[in-house]
Order: C-alpha cells, then structure tokens, then sequence
C-alpha cells in the first residue's frame, strides 16, 4: 500500500478523524496527508509544529518516571481546543511520524493503537 492509501485508511479507522498526516519532525513538513475537506499548507505546518513540539515534551520526562518505556518517546497524545492530536514515530530516535487529529475525543487507546499499526505499516512499505 502507499502511503497515501494508510493515510485514508487510518482517517476511517479513527472515530471523528478528519486529518491524518505523515511528517518529518528534522524537516518540519507534512509529506503527505487526508482529510475530509481541502486542508490548507498552513494548517499542515502547525500540525508539524504541534509534533515538533509534543516530541520535545516528551523527551523531558524522566526515564524513572515513565509508566510504558515501550511507548514514550515514541508517541504523544495532545487535547486542545476541541480536537485530539495523536503523534507516532516507528521509534523514539526517527524523525518521521503519523499522525491523526479529531473533532471528537476518540477512545484515545483504540486511536492510538490504530495510529501504531498504521506507523508500523508505512515503515514496512517504504523499507
């Protein structure tokens, strides 16, 4: 599959997703994205931003005070303003990442997971 079709894939799984992106924190672009409705560059370059800036909030947290090593550093879950913000990196040293937004608070452990699996997919296909 492209990256493209995990993309679109990842918008349905997701319960009220409307935007889901595949970026490069080093970069700071969106490479690729789907959404619902015509999604603006500069929509799409704070999107990133949000990642930059969630990934370096997450790197701050003590080793010792981390509740799953597996996952921090490799993802990060943002609320703000009516919307959920869902980041995954295949692991916590790569630059790129997925991402899904919501209008809706999903089940924020089955959208996470859906984020993984499709994180995990689009670095199978582009190896």
């Amino acid at each position: 599959m492209t990256i493209q079709a995990h993309l679109d894939s990842l918008r349905k799984r997701v319960s009220g997703c409307d935007l889901t992106a595949f970026g490069d924190l080093s970069s700071r672009l969106i490479l690729r994205s789907s959404s619902a409705e015509p999604c603006q560059r500069e929509r799409l370059d704070q999107l990133c931003q949000h990642a930059v800036d969630s990934f370096a909030k997450a790197g701050l947290i003590p080793a010792s005070n981390r509740i799953d090593h597996a996952v921090c550093g490799r993802s990060a879950v943002m609320f703000a303003a009516g919307k959920s913000f869902i980041f995954v990196r295949p692991d916590a040293g790569s630059d790129e990442f997925t991402c899904a937004v919501s209008h809706a608070t999903p089940d924020p452990v089955s959208a996470l997971n859906a984020t993984q699996e499709i994180t995990r997919l689009i670095g199978d296909d582009t190896q």
